[in-house]
């Protein structure tokens, strides 16, 4: 079966890559179709020798029956720690996702922490955040108050700011506290430690838009007698079309009866979990030359300077990738570096794809766009964040076999060896 799923072409991505593990690269190749040339033509002809919107509430596996029951005994969670936070975590992953009705309030809660942009892999409790991040995280929750259709809209009254406060909206401080004390619980907001955004016992607000943010995609919901997690892939995205990849998201809110909402969110972080390759065929690949490989391992090996190149002749068309899983999982999508990314001659000299199909098994096949673009002087890292593309499912599948197969390609101003440098499985 062959569907349209959700494809986005995006600019620039993070510099972490996958490391590959495992071995072995089953090959299949004849070196004489592309025109009988032991010429590197993907290489840098001895110029340099570089090395190297949501989706609905639950995905596969959803279930509306009772909540797991924790094996964390209840705790008050305007004492809970960080490693309970990280316990509670991990025994709510074990479970299944589930429906739930608080969805819409989980969702806008957790977009307010990610667009702030204060999560990292350490992991933080909301309310213990420095000021710096507590004042961003206010920021969005302030924006969502102020603009758009959601659930915050209408919570607290925004006033025109006009020549009273010489500004565009404001708010009343006990209004705003109130806001943030339902959503993350804090308390010790106090009106002196933004003085120049507070006036008369409001804070004045004025943002422009396009602000850069994280968000999180294919949202899953768990839950259990006194918690509820949210977590699914985290993007960070801004209006330049960068995208980088954060991980996976998880954000833990507490039930809480005394909150407006039901829930209080305390906790947030990301997960670096890696969705590890252990093998790659490849239909073709250039002969190695020059000291250079251009084998499917490069696709893998987490560095932006190799590169897999098709071997036939022309364009490519036709050619195919098969990535092998180090065993059956969960699967959202693929990340594709397009080009030649160890530098921008490079990639301007050869050839990029341009459309693929990709089959990630059990007769889920995704057609998808590819691009990229970079300028003088841009750096390797640079020029792969401006030339990732998401291929995505339309909800995550289990899966050990992932088959890319080039449907259109490009040639560069020089070559038509058609390259990609890395392939990111998430």
């Amino acid at each position: 079966m062959r569907r349209k799923g959700i494809i986005v072409i995006s600019l620039c991505a993070l510099l972490g890559l996958l490391s590959a593990c495992g071995d072995g690269i089953s090959v299949k190749i004849d070196v004489d179709t592309k025109n009988n040339s032991t010429e590197t033509q993907a290489s840098d002809d001895n110029e340099q020798t570089t090395e190297a919107t949501q989706d609905e509430a639950a995905d596969e596996g959803s279930t509306d029956s009772e909540p797991q029951v924790s094996e964390n005994e209840s705790v008050d969670f305007h004492s809970i720690t960080e490693e309970q936070c990280r316990v509670e975590i991990e025994s709510l992953r074990g479970t299944e996702p589930v429906n739930t009705d608080k969805g819409e309030i989980l969702t806008e809660m957790a977009r307010c922490a990610t667009f702030a942009m204060i999560l990292d892999e350490k992991g933080s409790i909301f309310t213990a955040m420095d000021s710096s991040k507590r004042y961003a995280l206010r920021c969005q929750i302030y924006k969502a108050l102020m603009w758009g259709e959601n659930v915050f809209t209408g919570t607290a009254p925004i006033e025109e700011g006009g020549a009273d406060f010489e500004t565009d909206q404001a708010i009343a401080v006990s209004e705003a506290v109130a806001v943030f004390n339902d959503i993350y619980g804090e308390e010790d907001f106090t009106a002196g430690e933004y003085e120049e955004r507070i006036k008369d016992g409001y804070v004045l607000l004025s943002f422009g838009d396009g602000d850069p943010g994280e968000y999180i995609e294919h949202m899953q919901f768990f839950e259990d007698n006194n918690y509820y997690l949210l977590t699914g892939p985290a993007f960070y995205g801004d209006n330049g079309g960068r995208t980088e990849y954060r991980g996976y998201a998880d954000i833990l809110f507490a039930k809480n009866p005394d909150s407006r909402y039901g829930v209080t969110m305390i906790y947030g972080r990301y997960r670096n979990e890696e969705v590890n390759v252990s093998s790659v065929d490849t239909s073709s690949e250039l002969p190695d030359a020059n000291g250079k490989s251009y084998s499917g391992w490069n696709l893998v090996d987490g560095k932006l300077e190799t590169a897999w190149v098709e071997g036939v002749d022309g364009l490519g068309i036709g050619e195919t990738i098969t990535l092998h899983l180090d065993k059956e999982q969960k699967v959202y999508g693929i990340m594709l570096f397009n080009g030649y990314l160890a530098d921008y001659d490079l990639f301007e000299k050869n050839g990029k794809v341009t459309e693929v199909s990709v089959d990630f098994g059990n007769g889920n096949v995704i057609d998808g766009k590819t691009g990229g673009f970079g300028y003088e002087d841009i750096s390797p890292s640079d020029l792969a964040s401006c030339s990732l593309n998401k291929i995505e499912l339309d909800s995550p599948i289990m899966t050990d076999t992932i088959t890319i197969t080039i449907t259109d390609a490009e040639a560069g101003y020089k070559y038509d060896d058609i390259c990609i440098s890395e392939i990111k499985v998430y």
